[in-house]
């Protein structure tokens, strides 16, 4: 007989429901990035971050998907979903920084952030945004309506 392992989910919240921050506009969520990101890194390599969100767009946690070199960090969807779906999200927030500073989202950005959203639809999980990072500013996709999906 072959002895196969019980996969089982738990999850259990550190926070009350009311402490949870609530994320629901483009500078909300850069203040709370600016928080959780390390400042000290922001110039020097390129990171790629996720925040889930409830239906009411409280924050039920975050994750470092990615950290990459100065001009780019793989971002793997399988990744991205896996915490997605682990942490019982409605939706999720993208970001990534540039340490070069420009605000500018490379054809690549954009690609990942499409195909994202098209896998997001497939489990009826919205990706809200995507914003850019740098040390003094940031770019929210939705603001510059580049969150259509490919």
């Amino acid at each position: 007989m072959h002895t196969v392992s019980e996969v089982s989910l738990k999850y259990q919240t550190q926070t009350s429901f009311e402490e949870k921050p609530v994320i629901s506009s483009p500078e909300q969520a850069h203040r709370f990035l600016k928080k959780i990101w390390d400042s000290d890194t922001i110039e020097l390599r390129e990171e790629f971050v996720i925040v889930l969100l409830n239906h009411s767009k409280k924050v039920l946690g975050w994750s470092k998907v990615s950290t990459g070199g100065p001009f780019a960090t793989i971002v793997h969807p399988t990744t991205v979903f896996q915490l997605i779906l682990l942490g019982n999200a409605a939706s999720v927030i993208l970001a990534h920084n540039h340490p070069s500073g420009t605000l500018k989202p490379s054809l690549a950005d954009i690609e990942l952030t499409k195909r994202l959203s098209k896998a997001g639809k497939l489990f009826s999980i919205g990706v809200d945004d995507h914003l850019i990072l740098t040390r003094d500013n940031y770019l929210s996709f939705r603001e510059e309506g580049l969150m259509k999906e490919g």
